[in-house]
């Protein structure tokens, strides 16, 4: 409610199409834009030079290949060379959310103030109570759970178990391992002596 009040207060002062922290922004870039070699192609084509590199910009679809322009909508100091050197303002290549119009639209209705407690009216509703916290065994995690991609072992990210079925080394029959192997806690010799791989379920 007070931010609302003072961004009100804030835009009254400011002159101009454009806000003030994007004025100071396009005028570095401007200071920029005096290194930069502008060769024009036609249709909006230019060809820029600046520290040895090359850049393609056009001012038609407003792109230009350092991507400045594309991602910010201020265009980038190779653009500016491009629209100086058409004679054109910087300004008018803006987005309009940049502009003061929109600063003030933005600003332009009042959050109302809430009556106290005591004017509320009444409901006659069940009270609404915290939830039962419930404290579990044990010391409580500090680390999130991490994605079974995100686990390293010694030979890069281990894979889940998931879906695969497992086999005895003992009996090499599958869905048990040698732990809980029923022969080898009986004693009994394996009839099977091949040994198998682990074969995934598909």
């Amino acid at each position: 409610m007070t931010r609302f009040f003072n961004k009100q207060k804030e835009a009254q002062k400011w002159q101009g199409p454009i806000c003030p922290k994007i004025r100071k922004k396009l005028l570095k870039i401007v200071e920029q834009a005096n290194i930069c070699y502008v060769l024009p192609a036609g249709k909006g084509v230019f060809q820029v030079e600046e520290r040895g590199t090359k850049y393609i910009v056009d001012v038609v679809t407003k792109h230009c290949d350092c991507r400045r322009w594309d991602l910010t909508g201020i265009p980038c100091c190779h653009a500016i060379a491009c629209i100086r050197e058409d004679h054109l303002s910087e300004e008018d290549f803006l987005p309009h959310c940049y502009s003061i119009n929109a600063f003030k639209a933005v600003y332009a209705e009042n959050i109302i103030p809430c009556n106290d407690k005591a004017n509320w009216e009444k409901m006659n509703g069940p009270q609404i109570l915290p939830p039962v916290y419930e404290k579990k065994v044990g010391r409580p995690k500090k680390s999130r759970r991490k994605q079974p991609q995100e686990v390293q072992g010694r030979n890069g990210p281990k894979l889940t178990k998931h879906g695969v079925t497992i086999h005895c080394s003992y009996c090499h029959e599958a869905n048990h391992n040698k732990k809980g192997c029923e022969l080898r806690k009986k004693g009994i010799r394996p009839k099977n002596k091949i040994r198998r791989n682990v074969v995934e379920a598909t």
